[in-house]
């Protein structure tokens, strides 16, 4: 609580005389009144701090109070939006993941029936090649056994 500032008792006498063109005593039951005054207005002022420095430390506690709360939801919404970014991310992990496996099975089939080709066209290959080779032979013996 501030202390108010004592009363200026000669400007106060001198105030009274100027404008009422009387002169007031330091023991005048006038100035008893005065000093009444003085009393009442420092209990009144002193009550009016005491409940603004209540209502003052009131309203800090409310503002402190919403930032909490402020923070615990926006923290709230960051852990929300994180999780959604995750799970998004692993979507996408999932769908690449199948993405590869069905290019790996379609090259694997391409490899497969290009092999199997290869095979079948070597098998023709030897298969006429022997073929060749056994006329040959045949041709060769009936000359021979003739």
């Amino acid at each position: 609580m501030t202390p108010v500032v004592a009363l200026d008792l000669k400007r106060i006498t001198a105030e009274v005389a100027a404008r009422h063109g009387m002169l007031l005593r330091p023991d005048d039951p006038a100035m008893l009144l005065v000093t009444m005054n003085e009393v009442v207005l420092q209990q009144v002022i002193g009550s009016i701090e005491a409940r603004a420095e209540e209502m003052v430390a009131g309203i800090e506690a409310g503002v402190r109070s919403a930032q909490r709360e402020a923070f615990g939801s926006v923290e709230r919404e960051a852990r929300k939006a994180g999780i959604a970014v995750r799970e998004e991310i692993q979507k996408d992990i999932d769908a690449g993941r199948l993405h590869a496996r069905e290019l790996i099975v379609e090259l694997n089939r391409a490899y497969t029936r290009s092999a199997v080709r290869r095979w079948v066209a070597m098998g023709v290959v030897l298969a006429s090649g022997l073929f060749a080779v056994g006329v040959g032979l045949g041709v060769l013996l009936a000359r021979v056994l003739k």
